[in-house]
């Protein structure tokens, strides 16, 4: 009846009797704090200021809507539990008494999720530790950073800073809190202090492009994790040392760093200072100081000359030419002069400054084409004949020259020289039609131009074999024409097919006699081998003289099976194959062979042939080539 007497009363006072002035409610916790902002899944009881209305008399509508029509129903229940955060608005509809049945009056409250607090804990130097809260949920917060200390309060956006007492790994927890509201949000993060600071050690620096937009490299060693390195460079006395770049993010014990779009083309100090994550700079932290080295290299007449700039911290200067250390100088010497260098070349240098610490600092390679107007020493020929009976001309150049073109001239039988042949080659093959006295002389232009006068003249030795009528082998020779110091010896030399020398003499003059003549070989090669004081060589071309065929055929053999005699076989030297025919008295072939695997047993098809003389003929292929045929008869015996 109660309910149906209220639902007509609110109709009729509709919102007209809203909050009298002495009329109020109040939000408690669960520990009946008064609270005035709610958390999410929070128990919330509603009570009228000062307990003064009947609990049967007093009704909550959680969330009501302002201008709208109040709910029939209404909450007797005084506890509600808000499960998504914002602003609610609460309507108690009560009895206080007098002459109004029932007053209305409404408060805004608002419901505020309770999530974890972001923030990030960053390791400082010192045992320090620098927190930046990100949060921006709650109204203040308080930080415990774990190390027995009592907790700190702190605002959002601040960035304090703590220093424990020892080094250690340590839980730092960071609690969010609400004006007015019991309910909170922690969240936590472990972090480990950074240990003493070692100093970094800048083992090289090398400048890559030397411009005034270069590129340089940093080798640095003894870096730690949790710390950042400052690279500083110093130009100016009238200022410090000015940063360039910060590395972050370390890794590892050592790095490789280069920086571009930096100056240089001048020598610059460097250092590399160590700082924490929070910003400050470590004192009494920087690594040995190195001086970049900015190099310039001109051309001379045959010459590079070097000049660099470098800040005082090498002790001493190391010069390579095409990556090839040429000399060592001290560091009170910027210059350097490398003579004899051979023109129209390009070469490549770059200085090295080596630090009694050990440290390094590498110019940019510099290059340089060099010049020259001085005319180049002749060059020196030597002649010699290949196996094929080729004239083949090596043309030395003087020590460190380069050829833009060599001439070489060419001269027979003594006739005046003739251009042979114009070539950037060092080696000539010159293929004579037939081996005849012949002599060679050549110059050359270096790239700069400038001719040499002709060089030696270089005749090779001319080599004549003929075998005598008592069977040796007269050779004679003419003498080797072109070593600075003559020839000290000259050798006879017995050549194989394949070239191999299989015997020597050595000679006196320029003949000598072969009376020993090899019974290996049919065809004997001869050629001369010329020595100088100097140990060169020079090769005569090579002559051939083909020996005699040496045929052993018995007059006569017995087939009678005592072992002695019992077959016709043919023996002899230089005897490459043959084919042998016997004939009877009536010219009939009795027997034929084309080799020495089958001999003649005295039968004709199996069957033993009459005693008496037989005719051969026997048709030899040599080792030579050449084919020998011979006849004659012989005795078949019983």
């Amino acid at each position: 009846m109660l309910r149906i007497i209220l639902h007509i009363a609110l109709v009729l006072l509709a919102l007209s009797s809203f909050a009298q002035s002495n009329k109020c409610f109040k939000a408690y916790n669960s520990s009946g704090v008064e609270i005035t902002t709610f958390c999410v899944n929070q128990e919330v009881t509603f009570q009228d200021c000062g307990n003064v209305v009947p609990d049967d008399k007093e009704y909550y509508v959680f969330d009501y809507k302002s201008g709208t029509q109040i709910p029939s129903n209404p909450s007797l229940n005084k506890k509600h539990t808000y499960t998504t955060p914002g602003k609610y608005r609460v309507l108690q509809i009560a009895n206080y008494g007098g002459a109004t049945l029932t007053d209305t009056v409404s408060r805004v409250f608002e419901v505020k999720a309770a999530p974890a607090p972001t923030f990030t804990v960053t390791a400082c130097a010192n045992n320090s530790v620098q927190i930046n809260i990100t949060d921006n949920n709650y109204d203040s917060y308080s930080i415990d950073y774990g190390g027995g200390g009592a907790p700190v309060q702190a605002q959002k956006g601040q960035n304090p800073i703590y220093t424990y007492v020892t080094n250690g790994t340590y839980t730092i927890t960071l609690i969010g809190t609400y004006t007015g509201a019991s309910c909170n949000g922690s969240a936590f993060k472990q972090v480990t202090t950074l240990p003493d600071a070692k100093t970094p050690t800048l083992r090289a620096l090398t400048v890559k492009q030397q411009s005034t937009s270069g590129e340089i490299q940093f080798d640095i060693q003894d870096l730690q994790p949790g710390f950042m390195y400052i690279i500083e460079r110093w130009q100016d006395p009238r200022i410090n040392f000015q940063k360039i770049d910060t590395i972050k993010n370390i890794t590892q014990n050592s790095i490789t760093h280069t920086i571009r779009n930096v100056n240089t083309t001048e020598g610059v100090w460097y250092l590399v200072r160590i700082a924490d994550q929070c910003g400050s700079v470590i004192p009494n932290s920087n690594s040995r100081i190195i001086s970049s080295i900015a190099l310039e290299a001109k051309s001379g007449n045959e010459q590079a000359i070097l000049t660099w700039k470098s800040m005082p911290s090498a002790d001493q200067y190391e010069i390579y030419r095409n990556n090839t250390l040429i000399t060592t100088v001290d560091n009170s010497t910027l210059t350097y002069t490398d003579p004899s260098l051979s023109c129209g070349q390009t070469y490549a240098y770059f200085v090295k400054g080596i630090s009694a610490g050990g440290g390094t600092s590498t110019s940019a390679a510099q290059s340089v084409q060099v010049t020259s107007t001085a005319t180049p020493a002749a060059p020196y020929l030597l002649a010699s004949f290949n196996l094929n009976n080729q004239v083949e001309l090596s043309i030395n150049l003087p020590q460190g020259k380069v050829a833009q073109k060599i001439e070489i001239q060419k001269s027979k039988n003594g006739a005046a020289f003739l251009n042979l042949a114009s070539t950037s080659q060092t080696a000539y093959t010159d293929a004579l039609a037939k081996p005849e006295p012949v002599c060679y002389r050549a110059s050359f232009t270096d790239p700069c131009n400038n001719t040499s006068p002709i060089g030696n003249t270089a005749c090779p030795v001319i080599l004549k074999a003929e075998q005598q009528e008592d069977g040796s082998v007269q050779l004679n020779w003419t003498p080797y024409t072109g070593f600075p110091g003559g020839v000290q010896q000259y050798t006879v030399e017995l050549l194989d097919a394949n070239g191999n020398v299989i015997n020597s003499f050595a000679a006196a003059g320029t003949s000598y006699t072969d009376r020993a003549l090899s019974n290996e070989v049919q065809i004997l090669r001869y050629r001369i081998k010329a020595t100088s004081t100097g140990r060169e060589v020079s090769y005569s071309n090579t002559e051939q003289i083909e020996q005699d065929l040496k045929l052993f055929i018995p007059s006569a053999f017995t087939p009678n099976g005592d072992g002695l005699n019992d077959v016709l076989e043919i023996k002899g030297k230089f005897i490459d194959s043959y084919t042998l025919k016997v004939y009877n008295s009536l010219g009939s072939v009795v027997f034929q062979s084309t080799g020495a695997a089958t001999n003649w047993d005295g039968t004709y098809q199996g069957k033993p042939l009459p005693v008496g003389a037989y005719a051969y003929e026997i048709t030899v292929k040599t080792e030579f080539g050449t084919t020998k045929r011979r006849t004659g008869t012989i005795t078949l015996l019983r």
